[in-house]
Protein backbone atom coordinates (compact mmCIF):
# COMPACT_ATOMS: atom_id res chain seq x y z
CA UNK A 1 0.00 0.00 0.00
CA UNK A 2 1.62 3.01 -0.92
CA UNK A 3 1.46 6.37 1.39
CA UNK A 4 -0.96 8.32 -1.27
CA UNK A 5 -3.60 10.41 0.51
CA UNK A 6 -1.75 9.59 4.29
CA UNK A 7 0.97 11.55 3.50
CA UNK A 8 -0.76 14.71 2.63
CA UNK A 9 -2.48 14.68 6.14
CA UNK A 10 1.52 13.88 7.10
CA UNK A 11 2.13 16.92 4.84
CA UNK A 12 0.15 19.10 6.37
CA UNK A 13 0.70 18.47 9.88
CA UNK A 14 2.57 20.55 12.20
CA UNK A 15 3.29 18.08 15.12
CA UNK A 16 2.58 14.92 15.07
CA UNK A 17 3.84 11.32 16.79
CA UNK A 18 6.27 8.46 16.25
CA UNK A 19 4.79 5.28 18.38
CA UNK A 20 6.38 1.95 18.47
CA UNK A 21 7.23 -1.38 20.42
CA UNK A 22 10.29 -1.81 21.75
CA UNK A 23 12.05 -4.64 23.43
CA UNK A 24 9.69 -6.91 25.38
CA UNK A 25 6.98 -5.03 24.15
CA UNK A 26 7.51 -1.76 25.56
CA UNK A 27 5.15 0.73 23.84
CA UNK A 28 7.34 3.97 23.03
CA UNK A 29 6.97 7.42 21.33
CA UNK A 30 7.89 10.51 20.36
CA UNK A 31 6.58 14.04 19.45
CA UNK A 32 8.01 14.82 16.30
CA UNK A 33 7.83 17.49 13.70
CA UNK A 34 6.37 15.24 10.54
CA UNK A 35 8.60 15.64 7.31
CA UNK A 36 8.55 14.49 3.85
CA UNK A 37 11.32 12.64 1.94
CA UNK A 38 9.59 13.04 -1.92
CA UNK A 39 6.25 11.24 -1.00
CA UNK A 40 7.73 9.21 1.85
CA UNK A 41 6.90 10.11 5.36
CA UNK A 42 9.49 11.08 7.26
CA UNK A 43 10.70 12.03 10.39
CA UNK A 44 14.39 13.77 11.32
CA UNK A 45 15.55 13.04 15.25
CA UNK A 46 17.95 15.26 16.71
CA UNK A 47 20.63 13.12 18.16
CA UNK A 48 19.80 14.66 21.68
CA UNK A 49 17.36 12.16 21.14
CA UNK A 50 19.20 8.87 19.91
CA UNK A 51 18.50 7.14 22.75
CA UNK A 52 15.25 7.49 22.40
CA UNK A 53 15.21 5.81 19.45
CA UNK A 54 17.73 3.02 19.78
CA UNK A 55 16.09 -0.42 18.63
CA UNK A 56 13.62 1.94 16.72
CA UNK A 57 15.21 0.06 13.39
CA UNK A 58 14.60 -3.73 15.01
CA UNK A 59 10.04 -2.63 15.36
CA UNK A 60 8.15 -4.73 13.06
CA UNK A 61 5.63 -1.92 12.62
CA UNK A 62 6.13 1.77 13.35
CA UNK A 63 3.55 4.46 13.74
CA UNK A 64 3.62 8.02 12.19
CA UNK A 65 0.31 9.56 13.56
CA UNK A 66 -1.43 12.73 13.90
CA UNK A 67 -3.61 13.57 15.98
CA UNK A 68 -3.20 17.17 17.77
CA UNK A 69 -6.66 18.70 16.32
CA UNK A 70 -4.66 21.90 15.38
CA UNK A 71 -2.37 19.80 12.97
CA UNK A 72 -5.86 18.52 11.42
CA UNK A 73 -8.68 20.58 8.89
CA UNK A 74 -11.34 21.46 11.28
CA UNK A 75 -13.35 18.32 12.14
CA UNK A 76 -11.33 16.20 10.91
CA UNK A 77 -10.26 12.45 12.52
CA UNK A 78 -6.26 12.15 13.25
CA UNK A 79 -4.87 9.79 11.52
CA UNK A 80 -1.74 6.88 11.82
CA UNK A 81 0.10 5.13 8.91
CA UNK A 82 1.81 2.45 10.41
CA UNK A 83 4.63 0.14 8.27
CA UNK A 84 8.23 -0.61 8.97
CA UNK A 85 11.25 2.35 9.12
CA UNK A 86 14.81 2.79 7.34
CA UNK A 87 17.04 4.23 9.12
CA UNK A 88 19.74 6.57 8.15
CA UNK A 89 22.36 7.72 10.26
CA UNK A 90 23.01 11.53 9.36
CA UNK A 91 26.47 12.41 11.49
CA UNK A 92 26.97 14.94 8.62
CA UNK A 93 23.62 16.01 7.91
CA UNK A 94 23.94 15.71 4.40
CA UNK A 95 20.69 14.33 3.68
CA UNK A 96 18.80 16.50 6.17
CA UNK A 97 19.62 20.09 5.22
CA UNK A 98 18.92 19.91 1.07
CA UNK A 99 15.66 18.85 0.95
CA UNK A 100 14.46 18.19 5.28
CA UNK A 101 15.30 21.47 6.31
CA UNK A 102 13.62 23.99 4.75
CA UNK A 103 10.13 22.02 5.57
CA UNK A 104 11.42 21.88 9.29
CA UNK A 105 11.99 26.03 8.76
CA UNK A 106 8.82 26.15 7.62
CA UNK A 107 6.68 24.36 10.49
CA UNK A 108 9.06 24.51 13.86
CA UNK A 109 10.40 28.38 13.73
CA UNK A 110 12.73 27.54 16.87
CA UNK A 111 14.99 25.70 14.11
CA UNK A 112 15.29 29.03 12.27
CA UNK A 113 17.81 30.72 15.10
CA UNK A 114 19.60 27.69 15.18
CA UNK A 115 20.11 27.11 11.16
CA UNK A 116 18.08 30.11 8.89
CA UNK A 117 21.33 30.93 7.11
CA UNK A 118 24.84 29.66 5.77
CA UNK A 119 26.56 31.41 9.15
CA UNK A 120 23.85 29.78 11.03
CA UNK A 121 24.51 26.37 10.34
CA UNK A 122 27.64 26.37 10.47
CA UNK A 123 27.69 27.54 13.92
CA UNK A 124 25.59 24.94 14.99
CA UNK A 125 26.37 22.27 12.66
CA UNK A 126 25.20 19.75 15.72
CA UNK A 127 21.76 20.46 14.90
CA UNK A 128 21.99 19.05 11.02
CA UNK A 129 22.75 16.09 12.53
CA UNK A 130 20.09 13.77 11.91
CA UNK A 131 18.59 10.31 12.28
CA UNK A 132 16.43 10.07 9.61
CA UNK A 133 13.31 7.80 9.67
CA UNK A 134 11.83 6.86 6.64
CA UNK A 135 8.05 5.53 6.14
CA UNK A 136 9.00 3.54 3.07
CA UNK A 137 5.85 1.46 2.94
CA UNK A 138 2.23 1.84 4.57
CA UNK A 139 0.92 -1.48 5.29
CA UNK A 140 -2.31 -0.43 7.11
CA UNK A 141 -3.95 3.00 7.78
CA UNK A 142 -5.73 3.58 11.23
CA UNK A 143 -7.84 6.25 11.66
CA UNK A 144 -8.46 8.16 15.32
CA UNK A 145 -10.37 10.62 16.80
CA UNK A 146 -8.74 13.89 17.18
CA UNK A 147 -6.90 15.18 20.37
CA UNK A 148 -8.87 19.07 21.01
CA UNK A 149 -7.61 19.50 24.90
CA UNK A 150 -4.16 19.22 25.41
CA UNK A 151 -4.70 18.62 28.97
CA UNK A 152 -7.15 16.31 29.20
CA UNK A 153 -6.57 14.32 25.96
CA UNK A 154 -3.77 11.99 25.13
CA UNK A 155 -2.50 9.06 23.03
CA UNK A 156 -2.58 5.42 24.44
CA UNK A 157 0.44 3.44 23.00
CA UNK A 158 0.19 -0.48 23.63
CA UNK A 159 0.16 -3.89 22.03
CA UNK A 160 -3.60 -5.25 21.79
CA UNK A 161 -2.61 -8.86 21.42
CA UNK A 162 -2.04 -8.44 17.98
CA UNK A 163 0.35 -5.86 17.84
CA UNK A 164 1.11 -2.20 17.78
CA UNK A 165 -2.07 -0.26 18.97
CA UNK A 166 -3.30 2.99 19.25
CA UNK A 167 -5.87 4.79 20.83
CA UNK A 168 -6.88 8.55 21.72
CA UNK A 169 -8.21 8.78 24.98
CA UNK A 170 -8.93 11.24 28.14
CA UNK A 171 -8.61 11.45 31.82
CA UNK A 172 -9.78 13.68 34.82
CA UNK A 173 -6.74 13.85 36.48
CA UNK A 174 -3.21 12.39 34.94
CA UNK A 175 -1.28 12.72 38.47
CA UNK A 176 -3.39 9.91 39.67
CA UNK A 177 -1.91 6.71 40.64
CA UNK A 178 -4.63 5.09 38.97
CA UNK A 179 -6.00 6.61 36.04
CA UNK A 180 -9.67 5.93 34.92
CA UNK A 181 -9.05 6.06 30.55
CA UNK A 182 -11.87 7.04 28.19
CA UNK A 183 -11.96 6.10 24.59
CA UNK A 184 -12.24 9.67 22.78
CA UNK A 185 -15.49 8.21 20.38
CA UNK A 186 -16.21 5.84 22.72
CA UNK A 187 -15.59 1.69 23.00
CA UNK A 188 -13.57 0.30 25.56
CA UNK A 189 -10.22 -0.45 25.68
CA UNK A 190 -9.77 -3.92 27.49
CA UNK A 191 -6.79 -3.66 28.51
CA UNK A 192 -5.01 -6.80 30.07
CA UNK A 193 -2.48 -5.46 32.32
CA UNK A 194 -0.26 -5.46 29.70
CA UNK A 195 2.12 -2.57 29.16
CA UNK A 196 0.40 1.05 28.26
CA UNK A 197 2.44 4.91 27.38
CA UNK A 198 0.43 7.77 27.15
CA UNK A 199 1.76 10.68 26.09
CA UNK A 200 0.37 14.22 25.13
CA UNK A 201 1.93 17.28 24.87
CA UNK A 202 1.07 20.97 24.24
CA UNK A 203 3.20 24.27 22.47
CA UNK A 204 2.78 27.94 22.20
CA UNK A 205 1.03 29.44 19.01
CA UNK A 206 2.11 30.15 15.94
CA UNK A 207 5.78 30.06 17.57
CA UNK A 208 6.58 26.54 19.42
CA UNK A 209 9.02 28.42 21.39
CA UNK A 210 7.47 26.27 24.22
CA UNK A 211 6.79 22.33 23.12
CA UNK A 212 5.85 20.78 26.46
CA UNK A 213 5.61 16.71 26.28
CA UNK A 214 4.63 14.86 28.87
CA UNK A 215 4.16 10.66 29.52
CA UNK A 216 2.74 8.03 31.86
CA UNK A 217 3.65 4.65 32.17
CA UNK A 218 2.05 1.49 33.60
CA UNK A 219 -0.06 -1.27 32.86
CA UNK A 220 -3.86 -1.26 31.35
CA UNK A 221 -6.26 -3.17 33.31
CA UNK A 222 -9.77 -2.50 31.55
CA UNK A 223 -9.93 0.93 31.04
CA UNK A 224 -7.97 1.54 33.95
CA UNK A 225 -3.72 2.93 33.51
CA UNK A 226 -2.35 1.54 36.99
CA UNK A 227 0.96 4.01 37.05
CA UNK A 228 4.37 2.34 37.10
CA UNK A 229 6.48 6.06 36.60
CA UNK A 230 5.28 9.39 34.63
CA UNK A 231 7.78 12.48 33.13
CA UNK A 232 6.52 15.95 33.31
CA UNK A 233 2.64 16.78 33.49
CA UNK A 234 0.03 18.23 31.32
CA UNK A 235 -1.21 22.15 32.26
CA UNK A 236 2.43 23.74 32.08
CA UNK A 237 2.14 27.43 31.74
CA UNK A 238 3.60 27.81 27.74
CA UNK A 239 4.55 31.30 27.97
CA UNK A 240 7.91 32.88 26.66
CA UNK A 241 10.55 32.31 28.01
CA UNK A 242 13.04 34.53 29.76
CA UNK A 243 16.08 35.24 27.76
CA UNK A 244 18.70 33.50 30.12
CA UNK A 245 16.23 30.38 30.27
CA UNK A 246 16.55 29.95 26.63
CA UNK A 247 20.28 30.14 26.50
CA UNK A 248 20.41 27.61 28.99
CA UNK A 249 18.12 25.54 26.98
CA UNK A 250 20.00 25.88 23.86
CA UNK A 251 23.49 25.06 25.34
CA UNK A 252 21.71 21.69 27.18
CA UNK A 253 20.62 21.30 23.50
CA UNK A 254 24.08 21.15 22.18
CA UNK A 255 25.82 19.60 24.53
CA UNK A 256 23.34 17.00 24.13
CA UNK A 257 23.35 16.47 20.67
CA UNK A 258 27.23 16.76 20.48
CA UNK A 259 27.23 13.41 23.06
CA UNK A 260 25.15 11.50 20.83
CA UNK A 261 26.47 12.64 17.54
CA UNK A 262 30.06 11.49 19.59
CA UNK A 263 28.67 8.14 20.15
CA UNK A 264 27.68 7.67 16.59
CA UNK A 265 30.75 7.78 15.35
CA UNK A 266 32.54 5.77 17.64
Amino acid sequence: MSAGEPSQVWRRAVTGEMCWLGAGGQPQALPVIPLLDGDVPCVAVPYAHADAVTGLAEASEVAFAVTDSRSLPAASAGRAVLGQVALTEDTDGDVFAPELLPQELAKYPPSRTLADSPLLCRENWWWLSRIIVRLPRVTRVVELPARSDPVRHALLVRDDGSGLALHTVAAREWSAPRIGLGRLGGGELRGDSGPALVVGYDYSMPDLERWESWLVRGSLLGDELLVSDREGAPGKELGPLPLVDRIRRQRALAKACQRGIAAAER
